[in-house]
């Protein structure tokens, strides 16, 4: 185990705080280690309708300038219950509200710099609601085939780490 020594903030934005901490090694060695401050985790939710479909977004993704496949989800802030958060997220990005939920299980985001994970629910029994969404968000949503899924990561064309890790767990144990 690593022992803190001690902790600057070292960059605040309202999206990210970047900590530095000095950390002793087991081997006795002392360190810089950089790491996001925790305020909260995420979720990724996999929409299913009556008819077995499931609700597949795209969206323009700014760092790498391309337009992604994802699921509707977010960051969910310290305190916020995860099923409010799930269903805030809905609303904001799918204008959807779901009445049963199914958490899939969860994974670590970016286990070397946060201890932020990513929670996957299933979501069903959907009612239209909505929240407004953010501005910088422009999400067009449809709702696909479980093969259209499987066939557009066998084609390379989902390639965001959400939905293929959220898609994993489904497929082995949600569906």
């Amino acid at each position: 185990m690593w022992k803190k020594i001690s902790s600057k903030e070292v960059f605040s934005h309202p999206r990210i705080t970047i900590i530095e901490d000095r950390v002793e090694l087991p081997n006795g060695m002392e360190t810089d280690y950089i790491r996001f401050k925790e305020n909260g985790d995420a979720v990724t939710v996999i929409c299913r309708n009556s008819r077995g479909r499931i609700l597949l977004q795209k969206e323009y993704s700014y760092p790498p300038n391309e337009v992604l496949f994802q699921f509707p989800g977010g960051f969910v802030p310290k305190g916020e219950d995860l099923e409010i958060g799930v269903n805030r997220e809905l609303m904001e990005e799918a204008n959807y509200k779901a009445n049963k939920l199914t958490l899939l299980g969860q994974y670590l985001i970016n286990n070397r710099r946060s201890n932020s994970r990513m929670f996957v629910y299933v979501a069903e029994d959907l009612v239209k609601e909505s929240l407004p969404s953010d501005a910088e968000e422009d999400i067009s949503s449809e709702w696909v085939s479980e093969d259209t899924i499987n066939k557009l990561i066998i084609e390379g064309k989902i390639i965001t780490y959400t939905v293929l890790a959220a898609w994993s767990l489904y497929r082995l144990k949600g569906n």
